[in-house]
């Protein structure tokens, strides 16, 4: 066994004793109680991060574990990424991630990422990140991100993605150790385009009871003339007007109100369970809505309801279709999947 194996095996066996671990969090709930500065609390919490890295004997070795990250990443990024060890491959839950490679332009970094199932029997390539990645980056504007699948190799069960993180407050990303993390995986994805929503449509009620929710979530391509801010309106559910085979997607309700056509669907939420539905006038022209508006079912969130708005006249409506893009998947993977690697910005 050479120095490096050697060294390496010493410093694996090195980590915090659980009790400092626990106790350290304990102190950084408390130092957030009401009525504190934020100068002390940032104290308490350096304070109680040190302690931790103290009695772990290793700092770098200290944050690579996972509770203490997080604790030195909220008190400083900067110097929770300094003692974060490169480690450019990681593994969890049976799945390995690696990075392949990473570029910084400006202010957008592009990171490739390989994620391999070593039990060879969950991935089929429609493996889905399901929004739960994240770049460790300090930026004061925020940042979005876009993760496109690259490639699936069948025989070796890996799958590529690249993931766009923008700032966007236009920010420069600078050089340094970057830590790219991951939380959850979908398998299973089915998609069913085209899906006939088989539900009359000829006795469309014109002013059908209403209740308000708080709404959760909206789209449209203009701003509507609505306020979303507030309680909403929804239509009040009058049954199970159509539903897909396997149970999980239904149309409610359906009605007039405020001149708009409004539709009113349901899902049942499990692994990112979606839809989206498209109406066709009689004459087979694709009717866009004007927005649409969702609210939760209940607390858990297991099931929401998603109400579509037409700004159609009201009238006859048995010549119009509807059909569904239904979207499923069966299988969750949790974990806790982190990658460091240094980057440099790119030459001008």
């Amino acid at each position: 066994m050479n120095f490096q194996t050697r060294y390496r095996k010493l410093n694996e066996a090195v980590a915090p004793d659980g009790a400092l671990v626990e106790e350290t969090l304990v102190r950084m709930r408390q130092t957030q109680r009401p009525g504190r500065s934020h100068r002390l609390r940032r104290c308490a919490a350096i304070a109680a991060a040190a302690a931790v890295l103290i009695g772990c004997g290793t700092p770098a070795l200290a944050a690579n574990i996972p509770a203490v990250y997080e604790t030195l990443y909220m008190v400083s990024p900067a110097t929770a990424q300094f003692f974060m060890p490169v480690n450019k491959a990681c593994e969890d839950s049976g799945v390995k991630m690696e990075v392949v490679s990473a570029y910084v332009q400006n202010d957008t970094a592009e990171i490739y990422i390989a994620m391999k199932d070593l039990t060879g029997e969950r991935f089929d390539g429609t493996l889905d990140l399901f929004d739960s990645y994240s770049l460790h980056y300090p930026v004061r504007g925020g940042q979005s991100g876009h993760c496109t699948l690259v490639g699936y190799d069948a025989e070796t069960d890996a799958t590529t993605f690249l993931i766009e993180i923008k700032n966007l407050d236009g920010e420069k990303f600078r050089g340094g150790k970057y830590t790219f993390s991951v939380r959850q995986l979908l398998t299973g994805r089915q998609n069913q385009d085209g899906i006939l929503v088989d539900a009359s449509l000829s006795n469309v009620p014109l002013d059908p009871p209403t209740e308000t929710h708080p709404v959760n979530g909206a789209s449209y391509l203009t701003e509507p003339d609505v306020d979303l801010s507030e309680d909403y309106p929804f239509l009040k559910p009058q049954g199970t007007l159509w539903q897909s085979e396997d149970g999980l997607f239904a149309l409610t309700a359906v009605g007039y109100t405020d001149g708009r056509l409004h539709m009113q669907y349901t899902a049942q939420r499990g692994y990112d369970n979606h839809a989206w539905y498209t109406l066709y006038a009689a004459d087979g022209s694709e009717a866009a809505p004007a927005y649409t508006v969702s609210h939760p079912n209940d607390d858990a969130g297991l099931s929401y309801t998603v109400e579509y708005v037409y700004d159609l006249p009201s009238g006859d409506l048995s010549g119009c279709m509807v059909t569904g893009d239904l979207s499923t998947s069966d299988t969750l993977i949790e974990g806790d999947w982190r990658v460091t690697f240094r980057l440099s910005p790119a030459a001008p």
